[in-house]
């Protein structure tokens, strides 16, 4: 009985897991991508500097797809562009798309 009751609380626990707010989620998103794209540079932000402005994404089953407005500085130069990415519900993998 007792193996019973536990199982329902860790379920019903499971269950009760609340949504992030869509703010959680860009501010995730931002980061994850940022992470990324200084990951593409060995992390070295002397060459290039990566501002992420923006992002649109939906929600899928097991990943975000998303759509990034970056602010690229790479010395006296610098431009704004949008790149596509798919990242995954835990922000550990981005897989870039554009």
């Amino acid at each position: 009985m007792k193996k019973i009751l536990a199982c329902l609380l860790f379920l019903a626990a499971l269950s009760c897991q609340k949504k992030p707010k869509p703010a959680e989620v860009q501010m995730h998103l931002k980061k994850a991508m940022t992470e990324f794209l200084y990951e593409s540079v060995n992390n070295d932000s002397a060459k290039v500097k990566f501002e992420v402005k923006d992002v649109i994404f939906f929600e899928d089953v097991n990943f975000y797809e998303c759509e990034f407005n970056v602010r690229m500085m790479q010395g006296s130069k610098d431009t704004t562009g949008a790149m596509k990415a798919r990242i995954t519900k835990d922000f550990s993998k981005v897989n870039r798309k554009l």
